[in-house]
């Protein structure tokens, strides 16, 4: 690419929305179909105004186009190939995802489950886990977490492959604080599995990450359960924990798993410690290896090559 990397190459605001995308999803090496580059471009625009956007920067040669996919020139030869093998196994694990969230949605105090990370994008590593976004009854996030956890380890030999559980938010206290691009494209691909009016209930809460993603409206609702089931599984204890004592019992799960947290990695500073451990009374963040930092110091690096005209 003539100049690339000793000028840096002026582009149109529209033209910097679609290149920051396939940026970002070259963090994954997940070459870009046109319709994600409408869906997931930072401007709003037309699927014309896109096409014609992807045929210019291929002519700049900005990016590199294949098979009707979009990727960054420099991207693995092979993304294409490895994309249809992790969509292939998503498809392959879907009655294994299903019966999963399924079962998590059944535990005492869960309101909405939704699958979030790569599985939420509708792709499968090979060893990779299915994470799961949590919306519990109110004041009941720690106890929830803590009995699902505890079922993970006694009955699924802590295998987090279809159970992991890194992030519960309580029905009353929606709102997500890190209003970011990294955040809101995880808000914008949650696949939800329980209880429709409880999940579009938090996009309502957080119609904020249409700032980042403003062509990207609605949801994928294939795995949806509409209402929320009886619960024959664990109501009973539901049941004797809705009350005092499954509040006590939830300020001590809170205080147990944070005192672990804080001796586990003491090397995280506060404000590092708030954004990927975050533990609060009604939110419970599990995420610590940094992941949110680490893939938008990756795409502002990506992004580094071009600039965008005035």
């Amino acid at each position: 690419m003539t100049g690339l990397d000793t000028e840096t190459i002026c582009l149109t605001k529209e033209q910097h929305a679609v290149y920051g995308c396939i940026c970002y999803f070259d963090i994954f090496s997940h070459p870009v179909t046109l319709q994600e580059a409408v869906e997931y471009a930072s401007f709003k625009m037309t699927a014309g105004q896109v096409r014609l956007i992807l045929k210019e920067l291929v002519e700049q040669e900005l990016i590199a186009a294949k098979d009707g996919f979009y990727f960054l020139p420099e991207a693995d030869p092979f993304c294409i190939r490895k994309r249809s093998e992790l969509e292939h196994r998503f498809q392959k694990n879907q009655k294994s995802i299903r019966r999963y969230a399924w079962l998590i949605s059944r535990f005492p105090f869960v309101e909405s489950v939704s699958i979030s990370g790569s599985c939420s994008k509708g792709l499968m590593d090979e060893d990779g886990d299915v994470d799961y976004f949590i919306i519990t009854s109110p004041r009941k996030v720690w106890l929830c977490r803590t009995l699902l956890i505890a079922f993970k380890k006694l009955f699924l030999f802590n295998s987090k492959k279809y159970f992991c559980v890194n992030y519960f938010v309580d029905v009353n206290h929606l709102e997500i604080p890190d209003r970011n691009p990294f955040v809101a494209m995880e808000i914008k691909t949650l696949l939800p599995l329980s209880n429709k009016a409880v999940f579009e209930n938090f996009l309502q809460v957080n119609e904020w990450a249409g700032q980042f993603l403003p062509n990207k409206s609605g949801y994928q609702g294939s795995f949806l359960q509409k209402q929320r089931g009886r619960n024959y599984l664990f109501g009973w204890v539901e049941l004797l924990l809705n009350n005092r004592l499954g509040e006590a019992l939830d300020k001590w799960c809170f205080h147990l798993t944070l005192n672990s947290w804080e001796r586990k990695f003491p090397h995280f500073n506060r404000e590092d410690f708030d954004l990927n451990l975050r533990s609060k009374k009604n939110v419970s963040k599990h995420h610590p290896r940094g992941y949110q930092q680490k893939v938008l110091a990756s795409w502002q690096q990506r992004l580094e090559r071009v600039k965008v005209l005035a």
